[in-house]
């Protein structure tokens, strides 16, 4: 491959960047709503930007804000493209992907390779008390860890009992495709019996992380990396639900990026 062509750590940030304006001012022209999450929120709350180790960039949508964004945003995207389980079958993921087409990344998992990306995470309805809403996360758990243990791979396991175990459920459920069981969690969240419920979450996250509506419901302006983005207004709530105490910086050893990317270039 033509050296000329790789992406550098930098650059691969700075394409990030320019695929979340594009999404900030898609969402502000269309009237959808969206946050900054997870770790890229944290990044902007406690170092003004990413945090020196991470590498991605995350954004939360409130359900009905998501499917509308599903629906309309490869409209007129140019070479930016928005992909999930629904709208691609090889994608075997529970979230979205906003990715730049130009671009081509090599990560492990079982769902087709995209191009740099931000990821979109919708924010399902869960019930009206906090108890209610526990039990209903749970009731989704053996479903989320097959899907869990069909995506990864075997070798990513390093203890002995866990590859056993791996390999027994990836055995057991080969009859299911993983993509069919994505869509089928999908719409398990998508129609759940409680519409404007209380309490919301980001149902897949096996660590259940469970707040009330009402901090999805205000948003401020938030400096990322020199740009204005947007943020849950009570992001101390939100971050602290998380991460606990979130200022406080984790020790050396866990300050490296999460996620594999073993390869990035230009097409």
């Amino acid at each position: 491959m033509d050296e000329n062509k790789l992406i550098s750590f930098d650059e691969h940030k700075a394409i990030q960047i320019e695929i979340l304006q594009h999404v900030h001012d898609f969402c502000q022209s269309h009237g959808i709503q969206y946050t900054l999450a997870y770790g890229t929120l944290l990044g902007a709350v406690r170092h003004g930007g990413y945090i020196p180790w991470d590498d991605d960039i995350d954004i939360a949508m409130l359900r009905k804000d998501y499917d509308r964004f599903a629906e309309e945003f490869n409209h007129n995207a140019g070479f930016y493209h928005f992909y999930d389980s629904r709208n691609d079958k090889d994608v075997n993921i529970l979230f979205g992907k906003v990715a730049d087409t130009r671009t081509m990344v090599i990560e492990g998992g079982n769902t087709k390779n995209l191009g740099v990306a931000i990821d979109v995470f919708p924010i399902d309805d869960m019930c009206n008390t906090y108890d209610d809403s526990v039990k209903y996360h749970k009731s989704l758990r053996l479903l989320k860890v097959i899907d869990v243990m069909k995506c990864r791979k075997v070798s990513e396991v390093r203890k002995l009992w866990k590859k056993i175990f791996f390999v027994i459920v990836k055995l057991l459920f080969a009859w299911c495709p993983l993509h069919q069981l994505s869509l089928k969690l999908m719409t398990l969240y998508k129609y759940h019996h409680c519409p404007d419920s209380k309490y919301v979450g980001w149902i897949y996250e096996m660590d259940k992380k469970i707040t009330e509506r009402r901090i999805w419901e205000e948003y401020i302006s938030i400096s990322f990396e020199g740009r204005h983005f947007v943020a849950l207004k009570d992001y101390d709530t939100y971050l602290k639900s998380e991460y606990g105490d979130y200022m406080k910086l984790p020790p050396e050893k866990d300050r490296v990026p999460q996620h594999d990317f073993y390869k990035m270039y230009w097409i």
